[in-house]
């Protein structure tokens, strides 16, 4: 009982208890320290494996995607530069940074007057071609004297087309009657001097459909840039014109994207373009970066996933189209 307890035996438990209780931090200190000492006391690469296992592991260089050669059939190099706060002085240094050594030829699109100086130059370039147009946003700004720089234009060895040229009411920057004007002007212009055709078209199909059946030969060698539209005209422009072909882009690969890989799924593989239309829309995992000719392998894997087959084999196809077109 409680009450009956030995005064003698609740002191000595009292004090017991109380050493015990003190003794308890400095065991815990000692611990502390012990375990301090023999970490210190663990071989270096011991402690460098303990670290290692802490970090996130680098992921493996899984190389290219693709070794086979290919060509950027739609690009604007001198936007790409000054996106990037280039000059035109830069473009070899830039070229070497970031363009791999399967990337054969680039196809630079001047199709507004700020384009006209840097593409001439570009040329000199190697890998670099070009095609002139006025794009249809700056058909209100078409006169004699730009087509005439055009036409000269046209005469140059590593000039491929005229374009790009076409309807664009998405945004009117240029009214839709002007657009229609400048663009049957610049078709016959290039049919007057045997040129392929790069044809931009957006949110305007029955209006471009029309102006090209009336204004083109059934055989002529066209490229619709950066498809966006509907399987129909993709259909009836194949149809039509049996030397035409779909250029498509990183939008492809974009998760919105349903309705264009449907129509990618209803083109040939004979008929099918690679272009990024650098610097807009680069492709996944690049998206909202600067899109450059770099990137033309992820927008063939994607479209290779559509028509099941291997990127190699979409690559050597579209290679084969780009020499038939141009």
């Amino acid at each position: 009982m409680s009450s009956s307890q030995d005064p003698s035996t609740t002191s000595t438990t009292t004090t017991t208890s109380s050493s015990s209780s003190s003794s308890a931090p400095q065991e815990q200190n000692n611990n502390l320290t012990n375990k301090r000492e023999k970490k210190q006391q663990q071989p270096k690469q011991q402690q460098q494996q303990q670290q290692n296992k802490q970090q996130p592991k680098k992921k493996k260089d899984e190389g290219p995607i693709t070794t086979s050669n290919y060509v950027d059939t739609h690009t604007h190099i001198d936007h790409i530069l000054r996106k990037l706060d280039l000059k035109i002085e830069d473009y070899a240094t830039f070229e070497k940074d970031n363009f791999p050594s399967n990337l054969e030829k680039c196809v630079n699109v001047c199709c507004d007057l700020e384009s006209f100086d840097p593409t001439e130059q570009l040329v000199a370039f190697d890998r670099l071609y070009a095609a002139y147009g006025i794009h249809p946003h700056n058909a209100k700004e078409y006169t004699d004297e730009i087509e005439n720089r055009i036409i000269r234009n046209m005469s140059h060895p590593k000039t491929v087309a005229w374009g790009e040229i076409g309807l664009d009411y998405h945004y009117n920057m240029s009214p839709p009657d002007v657009q229609r004007e400048i663009f049957a002007r610049q078709l016959k212009k290039a049919v007057e001097l045997e040129k392929p055709l790069v044809i931009h078209t957006r949110e305007a199909e029955d209006d471009t459909y029309r102006i090209l059946v009336e204004n083109v030969p059934k055989h002529w060698k066209m490229h619709i840039h950066c498809f966006t539209s509907t399987k129909k005209l993709a259909e009836d422009i194949l149809a039509y014109f049996p030397n035409s072909f779909i250029g498509f882009t990183g939008v492809i690969t974009f998760k919105n994207a349903t309705d264009i890989r449907e129509v990618v799924s209803i083109v040939p593989l004979d008929r099918i373009l690679l272009e990024t239309d650098g610097p807009f829309m680069a492709p996944e995992p690049f998206r909202g970066k600067t899109a450059h000719s770099a990137h033309i392998p992820y927008i063939a894997r994607k479209i290779a996933e559509v028509k099941e087959v291997t990127i190699d084999d979409m690559m050597t196809a579209a290679r084969s189209n780009t020499l038939r077109m141009y």
